[in-house]
Parts: C-alpha cells; sequence; structure tokens
C-alpha cells in the first residue's frame, strides 16, 4: 500500500473509532440532558457548546499543528476528548456535563483538523476526492454503528452509559496513532507557510471558499441542529419512540449517508466538487422540510434514509476547500472551513429549539421549515462558485484530445 493511502487509511479509522463514540451518545444526549430537569433551552445549548470551543479553537489549531508537528497534536486532541467523556460519564448535574461536552469541542477541533491537513498534505492531488472521501466515510459509518449501540447500552445500563463507550474507543485509537504513524510521516512538505493572519484573510476573500464554507455551516446546521437535536426531541414527544428505537432511526440514516458518500467523493474526481455539495444542499434542505410529515416509525425511517442520501453527497467538500486554497495557505483554509463547520454546529441547536413549544407537547414543523430554508438558500451561493477539479479535468481531456490530434496527422 502507498505511503499516501496508508496514511489516509489510519486517520480514516481512528476517525471511524472516535465517531463511532460520538454517535453513541447522540441519541441519548438530549435524554440524558432531561433528567437534570432543565429547560428545552439549556438541552439546545448543551449540545451546541462542544461546537462553540471548536468554532474558538479551530483556526488556532489548524495553524499551530502546521508549524508544530501534526502527530503530536492529533495525541493531544484525542487525550482531551477521552477526558472529556469521562467527565460526562460521570456528569453529577447539568454543568458538569455541559463542562465535559465543552472539553469535547476543544479536543475535536485539535484532532479533527489536524486529520484533513494530514491527508490534504499526503494524497495526490488528482486522488483527495478520493482519499478525503474514504475518511469522511469512515467517520460517518462510525455514526451509521454508534446510535443504535448508544441507544442500547443507553436503555440498559443507564444514560450515562454510552459516553464510557466512548472514552474506551478514544482511548484505543490514541494507541493506533501512537503505534502506526511515524514521527514526521503526515509533516508539510516544502513551500513556505504566511502568517496566519494573512491565511485567513484570503480565504475570507475568497468567494468560492466561502460560499462552499457557508454551505458546510448550512449543513451542520442541519446535522447538529435539526437531526441531532430536533429529530430526537420529534421522535419521542411525537411518535412515542424510546432511546433504542430511535438509535435505530438514526443507524438507518447514517448508513444511507455512507452509501452516497464515498462514491460521491471518487466521482467528484471525475465530475467536479460543485454538483454534488449543490445537490447535497439543495436536495437535503428540500427532505428536512418533510420530516414533521412521518406519522409512524416506518414514515420517519423513510423520510431520515432520504435526508442521509441527500447528506452523504457532500462527501466532497474538504477535497472542494484544498482545491481552492493556496498550498501556502492550507492550515489557515482548513481551520476556517472547520470553524464554518463547527460554527453551525454550535448555533443550529441554539436556533432551531428558539421555535419549540417549551413545555411537553408536539413538536410542530417550524423547526424543520426553517432549517430547509438555511440549507437551500446556502446552495444557491454556490451558483457562481469555481470548481477546480472539474477544469483540471476538462484540461486533461482537451490535452488528451490535442495528442490523438497530433498522433493522427
Amino acid at each position: 500500500m502507498e505511503s499516501s493511502m496508508r496514511a489516509t487509511v489510519i486517520f480514516s479509522t481512528v476517525g471511524f473509532l472516535v465517531n463511532f463514540g460520538v454517535g453513541s451518545i447522540t441519541p441519548i444526549l438530549p435524554l440524558y440532558a432531561m433528567t437534570f430537569g432543565v429547560s428545552i433551552a439549556l438541552i439546545g445549548a448543551l449540545i451546541s457548546v462542544s461546537g462553540l470551543s471548536r468554532v474558538v479553537l479551530d483556526i488556532p489549531s489548524g495553524i499551530v499543528a502546521d508549524r508544530f508537528g501534526l502527530k503530536r497534536f492529533m495525541m493531544a486532541g484525542l487525550l482531551i476528548v477521552f477526558a472529556s467523556a469521562m467527565i460526562s460519564a460521570l456528569a453529577v448535574s447539568y454543568w458538569m456535563l455541559l463542562m465535559g461536552l465543552m472539553v469535547q469541542g476543544a479536543g475535536s477541533a485539535v484532532f479533527f483538523t489536524t486529520s484533513y491537513i494530514g491527508i490534504s498534505r499526503t494524497a495526490p492531488i488528482s486522488r483527495r476526492g478520493k482519499h478525503l472521501g474514504l475518511f469522511i466515510s469512515l467517520q460517518f459509518l462510525g455514526t451509521t454503528s454508534g446510535p443504535i449501540l448508544g441507544g442500547v447500552v443507553g436503555q440498559t445500563y443507564g444514560l450515562s452509559g454510552p459516553f464510557f463507550v466512548y472514552a474506551l474507543l478514544v482511548l484505543i485509537s490514541i494507541l493506533v496513532i501512537h503505534f502506526m504513524i511515524g514521527k514526521g510521516s503526515v509533516q508539510r512538505k516544502g513551500g513556505r507557510m504566511d502568517a496566519a493572519s494573512e491565511q485567513v484573510v484570503r480565504s475570507i476573500r475568497d468567494y468560492t471558499l466561502m460560499s462552499v464554507n457557508m454551505g458546510l455551516l448550512a449543513t451542520s446546521v442541519l446535522r447538529t441542529g435539526l437531526v441531532a437535536t430536533i429529530v430526537p426531541l420529534f421522535a419521542t414527544r411525537d411518535l412515542g419512540l424510546g432511546p433504542a428505537t430511535l438509535g435505530a432511526v438514526l443507524t438507518l440514516s447514517a448508513a444511507f449517508n455512507f452509501l452516497s458518500l464515498l462514491p460521491a467523493g471518487s466521482l467528484s474526481d471525475r465530475y467536479g466538487r460543485r454538483p454534488f455539495f449543490f445537490a447535497s444542499l439543495f436536495l437535503g434542505g428540500v427532505v428536512a422540510m418533510i420530516i414533521p410529515l412521518a406519522y409512524d416509525l416506518a414514515t420517519l425511517m423513510a423520510v431520515m434514509s432520504a435526508l442521509g442520501l441527500c447528506l452523504g453527497l457532500s462527501g466532497p467538500v474538504g477535497a472542494y476547500v484544498t482545491d481552492v486554497a493556496r498550498t501556502a495557505d492550507l492550515g489557515g483554509a482548513m481551520g476556517l472551513f472547520r470553524t464554518m463547520g463547527d460554527l453551525g454546529s454550535f448555533i443550529g441547536p441554539i436556533v432551531l429549539t428558539l421555535f419549540l413549544p417549551q413545555a411537553s407537547g408536539p413538536i410542530g414543523s417550524t423547526p424543520f421549515i426553517i432549517a430547509g430554508f438555511i440549507v437551500i438558500g446556502s446552495s444557491l451561493l454556490l451558483l457562481g462558485a469555481r470548481d477546480p477539479a472539474r477544469e483540471r479535468r476538462e484540461k486533461d481531456v482537451h490535452r488528451r484530445a490535442g495528442e490523438t490530434g497530433g498522433d493522427g496527422n
């Protein structure tokens, strides 16, 4: 196996393990928070706080890791996540759980931003979509597997149980990185690295990068605000589903996400990133608005499966950023990319829970419609964006056509 693919496989395996842990806490987190007798608004804040930590640390993580060593920062990030999972598992109050999730966001920012940079550094430019697609796909395979186990563990052993599962998986991930990633094997190769402020400013001024980042923000609102916050409340309040059944629904949705994610990454190397990301946003927004029409378990599973397929088409988004960003700006560009996604994770639950009834009762359709319009609106920004992967493909086709024509003369 070539060294670049070996590194990608290792990062992807760790991403799978970490996200299996994240997936395991997804179906129980709103229910766990409710055991402390807090309001709906505080539940939204709890789910958002991890995103807030990531927003603060994503850009510094990308730039500092690029300067001082990717492996070191991956290990540090995973150690922080492990500590956060234990704090959350042992929480005796809402505020202790809040602190645990805030720490989790910090560790996640360090690990995932560093992983994106590591894969972007080692993957050949013509196969970035495939490499990053594998990384993201295995993250979502973890998310696919996690909720059903988390629901069963939470229902059988208590709602804190999935956090212990999370901690164990992160501990395994630390050992994998320590023993399987060689020192210096994912370091930056040549070229100067511009000042942090220059990297970020150029990324913000680039229309294509910012349109992609706005799309990522909207996707995160959909994933964290709607799927991870509103859908569990809708499933329990409106449809009367228990944690194990809810976990099965989220697992099925993530499975369909995985089915479309990996092919989207590979196909985007050939046909461009923009068509897949646009379709993910536009169609995902439409499906989001019809979720409240589900009236039983079967219809909820059907519509959540459709949403999973749509979200999976966003697989090439990380490769899209690395295509557009200058090599010297990659640390800042990937940090900004992660920041925008995590900003969506932060504001999504807060914004969407504002439109929920505070007392027990039906959730209603308002948060679903708002989420849908946010995502569809962001898709329109991509209409004016460049698509370097498609441009490269077209140049290669013209070059080969010219060579064929020349041979025939």
